[in-house]
């Protein structure tokens, strides 16, 4: 980690402070659909959540467009203000019933509209603090965080959820409080902004901003291809779970039971393990290899690690390839994000960073189509349709990276 203390204080206290709030909101966001359910029934949660999820889609490409058209710094100080009024609100209405928990379901509708308006701004003014020496190491150390935040709040919110559900917003309130602090004091980067000719109306701006986007042939195809290769990272949780729950044979060690759904959480367990303690020292050991051949063993080990997982039952087979599927996936996507960085625009970085949510939420729609699909298929049969489309996402994915004529092979 001495490498991180010799980062710019900009990108050091904002790299922080997405930790924080990557534990904070992994602690919270993961459980609202069971607290719906409880307060009121499955359907209404589900159709809670679809409609929230189908209005975060849209707002995203809104708050793309601000970030790049307004200062991104401004903004998010916005944003950290309406952020801590909403988790006031919800740490005071969660034990609610009656007008309360309207209250909180309004509020908790509104905060991730806000989430998603604000989340490609966030990541702009990331990009904003990055410079070409530190780029690469940047990328291996956020997706070191992201996956240790997550299963840290994760366990933190199986911990609290039962009977501390208020001190779970009040906790996320001050790594709220803690960011916009962290932001406000030490966040200072020049943006460069987009020149606009004054009688174009705004929205036809927006239009105008979004079809560059579309137009840019390279950078639609790494959003494709990255969606179909998310698709199997996230079928562990729904068609991979559900299967495990159902055919899985349970085995007891020293007296403790280990059935599907406990199976899926060593599998888990396993995922974390692997990044806290091998993503650094994996990528130090392929650093002078070639990037192409690097992506490529990457690819291998990824697509053979969930095509195993999709159908076996074996516990020793399914630990020893959610290792290799985990390996593949700290060799590959620092590799894809740092060039993807560089496939962007500095003048149109939340606008590009709309289209990562685009490829998160089409992961989302085609896992779950995974799951309608294996009441039909076998196991197997889903074995092969998981490495065929996460095969085809990492041909377009390598394309647009490495066949990319404006993306300069010497960085």
């Amino acid at each position: 980690m001495g490498r991180f203390f010799k980062l710019s204080t900009t990108l050091k206290t904002r790299l922080l402070a997405d930790f924080v709030l990557i534990i904070a909101s992994q602690a919270i966001m993961p459980f609202i659909a069971l607290y719906l359910t409880s307060k009121v029934n499955a359907v209404f949660a589900g159709t809670f959540l679809i409609i929230n999820i189908i209005a975060g889609f849209l707002v995203t490409f809104i708050g793309g467009y601000i970030g790049d058209n307004l200062s991104r710094k401004k903004i998010l100080n916005w944003a950290h203000i309406l952020y801590a009024v909403s988790l006031i609100i919800l740490s005071i209405t969660v034990t609610m019933d009656g007008f309360g928990l309207v209250i909180f379901c309004i509020t908790i509708f509104l905060f991730e509209l806000l989430f998603a308006a604000s989340e490609p701004i966030f990541e702009a003014a990331v990009m904003d603090a990055i410079y070409e020496d530190v780029r690469e190491y940047v990328y291996q150390l956020m997706y070191w965080m992201f996956n240790i935040g997550t299963a840290i709040g994760m366990m933190l919110g199986a911990l609290l959820y039962l009977s501390h559900k208020r001190l779970l917003f009040i906790l996320f309130l001050v790594a709220m409080l803690i960011s916009w602090y962290l932001f406000a004091k030490f966040y200072q980067v020049g943006q460069v902004f987009k020149q606009k000719d004054d009688l174009t109306s705004k929205f036809k701006h927006f239009l105008q901003s979004y079809h560059v986007v579309i137009k840019d042939k390279y950078y639609m195809i790494l959003t494709l291809g990255y969606l179909m290769v998310m698709m199997a990272e996230l079928s562990l949780n729904s068609y991979v779970v559900v299967r495990l729950k159902n055919q899985f044979e349970p085995f007891h060690v020293f007296g403790f039971t280990i059935d599907g759904v406990r199976m899926f959480t060593l599998i888990m367990i396993i995922n974390t393990v692997v990044v806290a303690t091998l993503t650094f020292t994996v990528n130090k050991m392929i650093a002078t290899t070639s990037k192409k051949d690097v992506f490529k063993i990457g690819i291998v080990l990824y697509t053979l690690g969930y095509a195993i997982m999709t159908f076996s039952n074996n516990v020793w087979v399914l630990c020893l390839f959610a290792v290799i599927a985990t390996l593949g996936e700290l060799i590959y996507s620092p590799i894809q994000n740092a060039r993807r960085f560089l496939m962007i625009p500095h003048d149109q970085r939340s606008t590009y960073a709309t289209f990562n949510m685009v490829s998160n939420n089409g992961a989302q729609i085609l896992a779950r189509f995974g799951l309608i699909l294996g009441a039909f298929l076998a196991p197997w049969m889903m074995s092969i349709y998981v490495a065929v489309v996460v095969l085809i996402g990492f041909i377009l994915l390598y394309y647009a990276l490495f066949m990319n004529p404006n993306i300069d092979d010497s960085n």
